[in-house]
């Protein structure tokens, strides 16, 4: 116990060596500045905090890091040192345009599967014999379902996703058009304890398999894994397509599980597994987009005025006003415009009632006393840009 117990300290001390830690603080930074950054210039506001890509990600991270470390350690599965790095580099190097698109674990993982498999290919001499010799230690076959269990937590993340929890864009179609939009996306840090060939550890559980350990002794190391992802949803609400996304998403990844397993008896269905992934994924991502091509669902709407998003915290958000919904009337009267939804709003200064179509297509109602200093548009963001010179008359 004592032995585990110095191995377990030992292992978080090794996070501090980890590149990923740091480069995932740093592409957070960079990407919630830049989102805010076109979030001042199309609304003339803030509307969602730093470093908010990443909240609302640790209970599902959590989770998971602690299934797949019960998992990896048990099944005795080794990652060397050079492993963890070479999935870091493969890691960093697709985010470095500083997106969450490619940072699915079918792309980061499962590139370094086919790297792996192809590591024979490479003439000798090219690599130091003891970076060859730790990589062709690692198990095509574990790292295969390594793989797939990631890329289920993915889809776990996208059919968790709130309605409050995706970022709303103003732009012009191609018809010159202006339409909304909303980007989906998230980069979580997954925490990951896996053995590490050197130190001493004991057996998890006799009774429990055991995979590419040999004769020596391992210790642990804690390692964080990057998954993020970036969808825009235009044709339809962003939870729906979120939730469609990640269904979509499981499916995949169920099936590139059982080959993974299979691949345990039959180990080219490792490649087979990793193979069917990234196409499977490049599939999805095509018929997403296609899909999003069809008629926007954030515009002008004739029968009220459509919510593109609602700023946290403002009037609005604690009104449960959700982006997608339609806005039919004010304090009593009907709306089809920004404009005339901010004249129905004067009407009454002190408690504004909004009659709302959700998406049922039902009506409900919602109000709230004003208070002074509350934002004078209920904190809604809307397709439409405001004019306040017809405002201000």
């Amino acid at each position: 116990m004592e032995i585990w117990l110095q191995e377990t300290l030992q292992g978080l001390a090794r996070l501090g060596i980890q590149p990923l830690l740091y480069w995932s603080l740093l592409l957070l930074f960079v990407i919630s500045i830049r989102r805010m950054k076109q979030e001042r210039k199309r609304f003339g506001t803030r509307v969602y905090d730093i470093f908010t890509e990443g909240r609302s990600t640790w209970k599902i991270s959590l989770a998971a890091g602690f299934f797949l470390t019960v998992f990896a350690i048990g099944a005795g599965i080794v990652l060397p040192y050079y492993y963890l790095l070479l999935i870091a580099v493969i890691t960093i190097v697709l985010s470095l345009p500083f997106h969450l698109k490619l940072l699915s674990p079918v792309y980061t993982v499962g590139l370094s599967v086919l790297l792996l498999w192809l590591l024979p290919l490479i003439p000798t001499g090219t690599l130091p014999g003891e970076i060859v010799s730790a990589l062709t230690s690692v198990s095509l076959s574990a790292a295969a379902i390594l793989m797939s269990l990631l890329f289920l937590v993915e889809g776990i993340f996208l059919t968790k996703t709130s309605s409050r929890r995706t970022f709303p864009e103003r732009i012009v179609s191609q018809r010159g058009k202006k339409i909304g939009q909303h980007r989906v996306k998230k980069l979580a840090v997954i925490p990951m304890v896996s053995l590490f060939p050197a130190g001493m550890i004991e057996p998890f559980a006799p009774w429990w398999p055991i995979f590419n350990v040999g004769d020596g002794s391992y210790g642990v190391v804690l390692f964080p894994i990057l998954l993020g992802y970036e969808w825009i949803a235009r044709a339809q609400s962003p939870k729906l397509a979120a939730i469609t996304l990640g269904k979509q998403t499981n499916g995949l990844a169920m099936i590139s599980l059982l080959l993974s397993v299979a691949s345990v008896f039959v180990p080219v269905l490792a490649i087979a597994a990793v193979i069917v992934a990234i196409l499977g994924r490049l599939f999805i991502y095509t018929f997403h987009k296609s899909r999003e091509k069809s008629k926007p669902y954030f515009t002008q709407d004739q029968r009220g005025v459509r919510i593109l998003g609602t700023i946290p915290g403002s009037p609005a958000d604690e009104m449960d006003l959700l982006p997608g919904e339609l806005i039919v009337r004010v304090n009593g009267i009907p709306v089809a415009s920004v404009h005339e939804f901010y004249e129905a709003l004067q009407t009454n200064r002190t408690l504004t009632k909004v009659e709302v179509r959700d998406f049922r297509g039902e009506n409900r109602y919602e109000q709230r006393a004003m208070y002074e200093g509350d934002h004078h548009e209920l904190g809604l963001l809307f397709v439409q840009e405001v004019s306040y010179e017809s405002m201000a008359q």
